[in-house]
């Protein structure tokens, strides 16, 4: 089946408006990925405004190569599940990944998400924007962290508006270039579709840990790289929930846990005093420490965004 730009997944969260100009793109961006999709051979897959066009490690089968031949294993080349299985859980080498990558297309997006990503370097084998210069933009996204959202559309929506009419040809007036008129544009402005390329190792190390697992991330940020995380699940569920599950959200507890557990040198009793447990011995004997650790000392504090929408 040939793909289907899911239109209400790009405006899912309420939060995006796109202009009336767009929908003729969206038309034919949809024909040319299908076109890529036949002719490439990939399945492409979407998860709200993020679109995977391109995987480099199809089924694992070079991860696989690269990872028999890491171990010299020659006689098993095709074991699929030896980097998940053996290296993963050791924390040995990523060598079998660091080379393969995911082309992701961003449809929807604001500059500040923009911003944020196209800041990211670290393992990213190349960046592909359009946009920036001579395309018009997309709308606009309201903050996720917006106590009145129409008041900010009721603003920002004529200024997007306004820059678009700059740039149409007039009998009155002549066009103005769109490098110009685009600094009347609201910081949150939606930019025309955009592609990033991240290696599969710099986003489970990097950017899936510091924009999504550690808790903190701008709320908007934090929607767009979920959507890249689920595209990735869909393209590899298996291999991508062994990767989170080491290095996942819970991870980031662990270590906090450690540190304080380090710092303040806290016994068992102080545990289920900051847990506000008053138990008899036997039913402590009982209590699931691991449980306990992550309601106490791994227990992380209020993001900012958390506390000024308390």
């Amino acid at each position: 089946m040939a793909f289907q730009l899911n239109r209400d997944e790009l405006q899912k969260n309420g939060r995006v408006h796109f202009g009336d100009w767009v929908e003729p793109a969206l038309v034919q961006i949809e024909r040319a990925i299908q076109q890529l999709e036949e002719e490439g051979g990939q399945q492409v897959v979407q998860s709200g405004r993020i679109i995977a066009l391109r995987a480099t490690d199809t089924n694992r089968a070079y991860s696989a190569f690269k990872a028999a031949l890491y171990l010299g294993k020659y006689d098993d080349m095709a074991n699929k599940e030896r980097f998940l299985t053996k290296m993963v859980k050791a924390h040995h080498s990523y060598e079998p990944i660091r080379g393969e990558s995911i082309l992701f297309m961003f449809v929807g997006v604001g500059k500040p998400v923009y911003d944020h990503l196209v800041t990211y370097t670290v393992g990213r084998p190349s960046r592909i924007a359009g946009g920036q210069r001579a395309n018009l933009p997309w709308g606009y996204e309201v903050p996720a962290e917006a106590r009145d959202p129409q008041a900010y559309i009721d603003r920002a929506m004529p200024m997007i508006q306004e820059v678009v009419e700059l740039t149409k040809r007039d009998a009155e007036r002549p066009s103005e270039q769109l490098q110009a008129a685009r600094s009347l544009l609201p910081v949150g402005y939606i930019m025309p579709p955009f592609l990033m390329e991240f290696s599969e190792e710099a986003l489970i190390k990097n950017v899936f840990r510091q924009r999504l697992f550690e808790r903190g991330a701008q709320g908007a940020t934090v929607d767009v790289v979920g959507d890249m995380f689920e595209c990735c699940l869909k393209l590899d569920r298996t291999k991508w929930e062994t990767l989170r599950d080491y290095h996942g959200p819970h991870t980031v507890a662990w270590e906090k846990a450690m540190r304080t557990l380090r710092d303040k040198q806290l016994t068992i009793d102080d545990l289920f005093t900051l847990a506000e447990r008053n138990l008899s011995p036997e039913e402590r004997g009982s209590t699931n420490l691991y449980e306990l650790l992550m309601q106490t000392v791994g227990k992380e504090a209020p993001t900012m965004w958390e506390k000024m929408n308390k």
